[in-house]
Order: C-alpha cells, then structure tokens, then sequence
C-alpha cells in the first residue's frame, strides 16, 4: 500500500513536532544526517559526475541576472559576495574561485578589479560559462585544481563547494588546497542541507581539523551582512556563513 503525498508530509511534521518536544530533534537530526552522508560516499565517479551536467546549473540559475521566488540573481549574490569578501580581506588582488559553475563570481570580481579566475567540475563546462569570463575559468575539480602554486593567487574561495567531496577524497583535496599555497581561504560551507549533490556535511569544526596545521580558522573575521533575506550567505543566517583561513604552515603536504 502506497502513502499519498499529503499523509507522508503531516506524518513527518507531526514526527519532527513530537521530537522537538521532547528535545530529541538534534540528536535525530544528527543521525539523519550520518546515514545520509553514509548513502552518498557509496556513489561512484561517474553517478557524481552525472549529477553536474548543465540541468544542474540552469536549476540553480547560475549565471542568471533573473531573480527566483528564493533568492536574488546569481548575479546581485555573487556581486555582493565579492564585495563583502574583499572587505574582509581588502588586501587580496588575485583570487582563484572553486566550483565557480558559470562563472558569475569570477565575473565580479574582475569588475571590482581582481584578478580572478575559477575551475568547474561540469562535463557541460562550454555550455555553462558566461562568455566574460570564459578565458579565466579551467575544468577542473578540488581533487585536482588546475593551478599551482607559482600562479601565486591570495585567496582560495569556494561557496557551497567542500561538502560536495566525498569522505574518502578529504585528504586530497586538503593536498590540492595546501598545494595551491594561498595565504588566505574563504569558503561557505553548507553542514545541513541533504540533497543529491551533498556528499560531507561537517560543520568548520571539523574541517579546521582537517586543514591543520597548514590553514586555521579565523573565527575573529567574519563577511558583512547586506541586510536582505534573499542574498545567500550574507543574510545573518547563522548556518550558512563564509569561513575565513589563513595559512600558518609553509610546508609540503603530507599523505
């Protein structure tokens, strides 16, 4: 016998209602979220890569100057983005932009007068990148950044990027990252979300741990509120906040 639609949904509410009551809802949620991570580091290399075809990016509407019913344009988030990150560190001049999909972020940043560039995952990357930046931005992925250290860039940026690596390709990508030899790093990480794309949901705690002794956590830095609810990241929502690091070790990785 198959539950409809509406008697799946009260069930859950009233579920998730009965759990908070009773100051259960963080530890269920807690499991929920290990079995989930535990279901997608068994998908494989190629299950993952289908994932990111150009349907990915046109859902999300990356690269978009249209608003959704969410959110403001890709193209006023990642402005206000890179506004606020060049206030945090009004030092930087080049800056390397991971998991940039259609490049919008690296579009701003050359506006406000970086020197920018990105790396993307996509099989579709041709399709997807606006034509702006399409000279500045490599295929590419965090387990294999198409860029080194001799590139000499400041800052190593990703949003909603690090949770997308499977448990198993942690050490690598903190090698790439170490690599790359930024002084700074910048990433949103995005710890509670369980959809098809998310592989690791750890909070910063956890991946400060897995970046030392090279990168600590700057908890004394943290990126500007712009006020509006509909600008990701900068909404004063306090699960989905850039991270800032800076690099304390100046050594090769070791495996």
């Amino acid at each position: 016998m198959r539950i409809n639609e509406p008697v799946m949904i009260m069930v859950k509410t009233v579920t998730r209602v009965t759990l908070d009551r009773l100051g259960f809802l963080p530890y269920a949620r807690k499991i929920q979220r290990y079995f989930f991570s535990r279901r997608q580091n068994r998908l494989t290399l190629k299950e993952i890569a289908a994932i990111y075809t150009s349907h990915y990016h046109e859902m999300a509407s990356y690269g978009s100057s249209k608003e959704t019913s969410s959110w403001e344009s890709d193209e006023i988030i990642k402005l206000a983005h890179a506004k606020a990150i060049i206030q945090v560190l009004p030092h930087i001049k080049k800056i390397l932009v991971g998991g940039c999909s259609s490049g919008m972020g690296v579009l701003a940043f050359r506006k406000l007068g970086l020197d920018a560039w990105g790396f993307e995952i996509s099989p579709d990357l041709d399709r997807i990148v606006i034509p702006e930046v399409k000279a500045y931005i490599r295929p590419g992925s965090m387990m294999d950044i198409p860029f080194a250290a001799r590139d000499n860039f400041d800052c190593l940026l990703t949003t909603d990027v690090l949770e997308h690596v499977q448990l198993k390709d942690i050490k690598r990508i903190v090698g790439e990252m170490v690599r790359l030899n930024c002084q700074y790093m910048a990433h949103l990480i995005n710890h509670t979300a369980m959809t098809p794309d998310h592989m690791t949901l750890k909070p910063s705690k956890w991946w400060a741990n897995q970046v030392h002794p090279y990168y600590r956590l700057r908890s004394d830095l943290h990126a500007p509120e712009t006020g509006n609810p509909r600008i990701y990241g900068l909404n004063g929502d306090p699960l989905h906040v850039y991270t800032f690091w800076e690099r304390t070790v100046n050594k090769p990785f070791s495996y």
